[in-house]
């Protein structure tokens, strides 16, 4: 029997692609034979070659395929031609006309613009969720998507940033910012979070990355005044993944660090200031995750960090 591909697509971020594994842990319970190629972009890679479930990545800078004749010169070197399925996550018409170019048998796309409609229809607004608006990409073929979590097989390494964390007692890793300024943890009330953990006999330990969490770690270096580690702009991809593991747990907000921790089953306490967690939240029912909303103090998010961790305990 011919071995089936499938080429799934998301350019976009971090929490994006792991999200996606979702859609991933779909195709193969339904087709546990098959093959499945992971489009991406470049500064990606390490999120999509260890989920669970992909066999391939292959990779792009979207900044240099924009026209006609880089999509064609891309498309012609593409080692996967007529593939079973493509899945183009979000609208986006550059990878819907390279899965077209590739031959792909079914498309199934959240796209709307009419000339790139496909036979496959895919209700879009049925779902609230983005794991299930993704893992119900496989309907058209399947008929159903089951409720399966995103799944990171933890490439081990031994930096000096994972060998000075290892150093730490009891560490609890705080994302405290993302790319999108509502979302985040005001600094003053994660001066009061990282007092808390110093209480209940633990090391805090920021993480971020970027402009953004640089501005945020220097705030928040003027006004803490208990103790902290700060790793800002300190770690890979794969180093995250290895302190996420290494941690008790992790306090973040809607970003990809929290998508992240769930994947690899980290105790996690995820914070939608911005209330998406509908959209975006952790699923708790697959993960050992607490979710706040809105109004959310330092004392809520300590005290569902403490009923998280009690919860673990009695974990067998």
């Amino acid at each position: 029997m011919e071995e089936k591909v499938f080429v799934v697509f998301n350019t976009t971020s971090i929490g994006d692609v792991l999200v996606t594994n979702t859609l991933i842990q779909n195709i193969k319970y339904y087709y546990p034979d098959s093959k499945v190629v992971f489009v991406c972009n470049d500064a990606l890679r390490d999120i999509t070659k260890y989920q669970d479930g992909v066999d391939d990545v292959i990779t792009y800078d979207k900044n240099k395929i924009k026209n006609l004749i880089q999509i064609f010169k891309f498309t012609s070197t593409f080692p996967y031609k007529k593939p079973f399925a493509s899945f183009v996550t979000y609208s986006n018409e550059r990878n819907l006309l390279i899965s077209r170019l590739i031959g792909a048998k079914h498309i199934i796309s959240h796209h709307k613009f009419k000339l790139w409609n496909t036979k496959e229809k895919y209700p879009l607004k049925e779902y609230v969720h983005i794991k299930d608006r993704w893992g119900g990409m496989i309907e058209p073929l399947t008929g159903e998507h089951k409720n399966l979590p995103i799944k990171y097989n933890l490439p081990e390494a031994d930096t000096p940033v994972i060998q000075e964390f290892r150093q730490l007692k009891n560490p609890v890793i705080i994302s405290p910012t993302s790319n999108f300024k509502p979302k985040d943890m005001s600094a003053s009330d994660c001066d009061v979070v990282i007092g808390l953990l110093n209480d209940n006999g633990y090391t805090p330990v920021i993480t971020g990355a970027g402009q953004i969490s640089r501005d945020f770690s220097e705030q928040l270096r003027k006004i803490c005044k208990t103790n902290y580690t700060d790793f800002t702009d300190k770690t890979s991809f794969i180093e995250l993944a290895n302190i996420l593991k290494l941690s008790k747990g992790c306090i973040s907000v809607d970003t990809g660090t929290l998508h992240f921790a769930n994947s690899l089953q980290v105790p996690t306490v995820g914070i939608f200031y911005h209330n998406f967690s509908e959209v975006w939240g952790s699923d708790c029912s697959l993960y050992p995750a607490v979710i706040l909303n809105n109004d959310t103090s330092p004392s809520d998010i300590m005290n569902a960090f403490k009923e998280l961790q009690s919860r673990m305990v009695c974990v067998p």
